[in-house]
């Protein structure tokens, strides 16, 4: 904790002292950008988002700041199709599902290096990288396991930074910062600070935020829970994470290094499971580091290599009489690729190794190795189509080899783009399906890989007075999904024991309907997300006796509206959720709505604003996971200024 503080101390102090400079440097300190119709997750290469074959949303530094989000979960529950759900909210803890996979099948890029915890997707948002760093998020839905590898069965997050879109020379050079604070209802605090400085061979920076509540006091049939000592339970969190990034041209290449920590301490009552007993607490602490160098994406044959490692720290109590448990789990990998064109058809091939680990004083000490390599071809068969194929050959000591094909075709009609493709995809099971060994989870050591065929065939249409429609219709169906069963004792308190299904089928449709136009002096963005799903189990149990499997949401509906006039900008966001099931193992369906005022002017160079924002406007009562409670109306009041 002491190297964490004193490292948010120095980036707070650098923040704050950097002068002022006579232009707009927050202007020439990121530069680099790629066009929203240009997207690298798709094809791990950049290419024109209409030539995919893909559903991709993207959501550049300038969407992110109109929104009422602060942290990178708020950011994504915007997203249509995304399913995100939250444990406390504020970023604390989230589950991120896709297309009805588990929070388990979906996998997060951070600048093209996988960030997935080994241990269990319950950690997937521990990240060790503030909002205020993330200048483009790509969201791919459906599978990507022939590119990717495991994982990647729902859809992939791409998050990208300032820093890492930085290559070759800098004709802009220049220094800026940010500092940044909010308070609210039930000591809310989040302050944050961010410094960059970009020289014609060299970009520097860094970040860091500290987050933190005292919380609601956990009620249950009316009445507040306790610990053992009398406090009560609430749904307290502190968080801190600060990173460093430094990105420097070397001759016709790029090397990109960046370093990351979070720390978080939270009130954890039922995030895991919905026993009574339940009064638990945890800690976790992450490191990330990363490190590439790439050459200039416009050579003839632009290549990359990665190196990437992650150490995640967890420390979980149950109750009082259960004692703590102890896990740390660690990841190191390595990446290449390469792509060359040839006339109409470019190929693209790569190749990955790493090894993962876990140290738990409750579930052993484990440790596995990985590796795999694929192939992918873009061929532009026409002047309107382009076929997409890519091929994976992955090794995991928990399923062998296995082979994941997938093709996408493209068809351009001017002002309408129609897709359609599918694939196969695999998932291992993580440490915590195999091992976990409490008194309310039970692993499983024979556990089978998941498998999956998928297909999908949708179009994206432009219309006209700044109108954008998406409709993208899909199918799943799984073999051995691994889920959790309920499961009696003849004696004692019941718990989940992990296993395969044998069989489980989903199918759904994703819509999204966007408006971008210009009203006099304001400029007005609209958006609407319909996601439909019904998904069944084969299984030997009731569907109700299985812990996440259904869990996801049949109707699912998110809008937003934003308008910017002048310094002014008036934001609105809200979802409505009904669930596949009715279980008592979150709430069946609910909605919430939020809302921001903020205003931006400039003061002797820089530019401060004042926010005044709404979460949760009409107090709806309500839980994502099991019954860990969600906060209620929460009112921010904050202010920032940029350098």
């Amino acid at each position: 904790m002491r190297p964490l503080a004193a490292m948010l101390c120095s980036m707070l102090t650098w923040a704050a002292a950097i002068p002022a400079v006579g232009q707009d440097s927050s202007a020439v300190a990121f530069r680099v950008q790629m066009p929203d119709s240009v997207v690298v997750t798709a094809s791990r290469t950049a290419d024109p988002a209409s030539t995919t074959g893909r559903r991709v949303r993207v959501y550049t530094r300038q969407d992110i700041e109109a929104l009422p989000v602060h942290s990178v979960d708020q950011l994504l529950g915007v997203v249509g199709g995304l399913d995100v759900q939250s444990r406390g909210g504020f970023g604390v803890q989230s589950d991120l599902k896709m297309r009805g996979s588990t929070f388990n099948g979906v996998l997060l890029l951070l600048d093209g290096a996988r960030i997935n915890d080994p241990y269990t997707g319950h950690f997937l948002m521990d990240l060790p990288v503030p909002l205020s760093e993330i200048a483009r998020v790509e969201v791919l839905h459906g599978s990507a396991t022939a590119l990717y590898g495991p994982d990647a069965l729902g859809g992939v997050v791409h998050l990208i930074t300032k820093t890492a879109l930085r290559s070759g020379r800098m004709a802009n050079t220049g220094l800026s910062g940010r500092v940044d604070g909010r308070y609210g209802t039930h000591a809310l605090y989040d302050a944050g600070a961010s410094a960059r400085r970009v020289g014609a061979n060299t970009t520097v920076s860094a970040a860091a935020t500290a987050q933190g509540s005292d919380g609601q006091t956990v009620t249950a049939d009316g009445a507040p829970l306790s610990y053992d000592d009398g406090a009560p339970v609430r749904t307290d969190f502190q968080r801190r994470s600060a990173t460093a990034a430094v990105a420097q041209s070397v001759g016709d290449a790029t090397l990109y290094t960046r370093a990351g920590v979070d720390d978080r301490e939270f009130g954890a009552y039922q995030y895991y499971t919905n026993f009574s007993t339940d009064r638990a607490r945890e800690a976790t602490s992450t490191f990330w580091l990363q490190s590439r160098l790439a050459s200039a994406d416009d050579t003839d044959t632009p290549w990359r290599v990665q190196l990437f490692g992650k150490q995640h720290r967890d420390r979980y109590t149950y109750n009082s009489a259960s004692g703590s448990n102890r896990h740390i789990s660690r990841r190191l990998r390595a990446q290449g690729q390469v792509a060359h064109t040839w006339g109409r058809v470019r190929a693209t091939g790569g190749a990955s190794a790493g090894l993962r680990g876990l140290d738990s004083n409750r579930d052993g000490l484990r440790s596995d190795p990985s590796a795999g390599v694929f192939a992918s071809l873009r061929w532009q068969a026409t002047p309107r189509l382009t076929v997409n194929q890519s091929t994976r050959l992955s090794y995991d000591p928990t399923y062998d080899v296995e082979p994941t094909p997938q093709l996408y075709l493209a068809y351009d009609l001017g002002a309408a783009t129609l897709r359609a493709g599918g694939g196969r995809v695999v998932r291992a099971p993580n440490y915590v399906e195999r091992y976990i060994d409490s008194q309310t989870n039970r692993g499983n050591e024979d556990l089978d890989a998941e498998t999956a065929w998928s297909g999908e065939a949708g179009a994206d249409v432009r219309l006209p007075a700044g109108l954008s429609l998406s409709v993208t219709g899909f199918h799943r169906t799984t073999q051995s999904a691994i889920d959790y069963l309920l499961r009696e004792r003849a004696s004692g308190p019941s718990y989940f024991q992990a296993q395969n299904l044998d069989r489980t089928t989903t199918t759904g449709l994703e819509t999204e309907l966007s408006l971008d136009r210009r009203l006099g002096a304001a400029d007005l963005t609209l958006n609407a997300a319909y996601t439909l799903l019904d998904a069944t189990l084969d299984a030997a149990a009731a569907p109700s006796d299985y812990k996440y499997g259904l869990n996801s949401a049949r109707h699912h509906v998110k809008g937003r509206a934003t308008i910017r006039a002048g310094g002014l900008i008036l934001g609105l966001q809200g979802r409505w959720k009904e669930r596949l099931r009715d279980a008592p193992l979150a709430t069946d369906r609910y909605g919430v709505v939020h809302g921001r005022v903020a205003y931006t002017t400039r003061l002797s160079g820089a530019r401060a604003a004042l926010s005044l924002e709404l979460r949760n406007a009409f107090d709806r009562q309500y839980s994502e996971v099991f019954n860990a409670p969600m906060p209620g109306r929460t009112l921010l009041v904050g202010a920032s200024v940029r350098l």
